[in-house]
């Protein structure tokens, strides 16, 4: 039987320029439009049949207020090297259930084995698994921030993860605005360009694909 590849997709907002993604296990910024954005692309799907996979790291998960989680109307992976490589279903009531399983490779090949009815698979963190997620992706969605220097805010905050931009760089093009939009499905509002500010910050959403050799 073949098996069709689902589209893996790393999405990540990431502070100019050295690609800061986090600081002691949490995000510096709480952006309202960056959040609509992250929860309308990994939940939004061409095909009103199916669903989408997220896939985080066991931090990540846990960093989750328990009432968020798992994300709704996605399908929740969970990696841990203490687990099995083999997807495990998690119940944790009648309504809500997860997926565990021990690394992305494998995550993502028994989504695209056992899960037929996931449109696209999301990568959406935390450090770790992004920079394990160079050799499996397909693109990355990365919203570019950068500070606005105004008298309210100027502060630059304080960052321990960044993204390996060598890594991006060397794998992966920018594309254009406009293969960004016909990227997402027609269901994701993407700003107009003087509406890309909030908290004292400038957004610039970005599609890289990767280069074929």
């Amino acid at each position: 039987m073949t098996v069709s590849k689902t589209p893996v997709i790393a999405i990540v907002a990431a502070l100019l320029p050295d690609m800061g993604i986090g600081f002691q296990g949490t995000l510096p910024w709480r952006l309202s439009k960056e959040m609509k954005y992250f929860k309308q692309v990994t939940s939004t799907t061409v095909d009103s049949n199916k669903r989408n996979a997220v896939i985080m790291g066991r931090k990540t998960w846990e960093s989750i207020p328990k009432r968020f989680r798992p994300l709704p109307n996605r399908l929740n992976v969970v990696i841990s090297r203490s687990f099995t490589d083999n997807l495990v279903f998690e119940q944790i009531d009648e309504e809500k259930s997860f997926y565990k399983i021990n690394s992305i490779q494998t995550a993502v090949k028994e989504l695209n084995i056992n899960h037929p009815d996931v449109e696209r698979i999301y990568i959406i963190g935390g450090g770790e698994i992004y920079n394990a997620s160079f050799d499996f992706v397909d693109y990355w969605l990365i919203t570019k921030l950068q500070v606005l220097q105004t008298e309210e805010h100027s502060m630059i905050p304080t960052m321990d993860t960044f993204l390996n931009k060598a890594k991006l760089i060397q794998g992966f093009k920018q594309e254009d605005k406009l293969a960004l939009s016909q990227f997402l499905p027609s269901g994701v509002e993407l700003p107009d360009a003087n509406e890309d500010n909030e908290k004292g910050y400038h957004f610039e959403y970005t599609l890289y694909s990767e280069i074929k050799n």
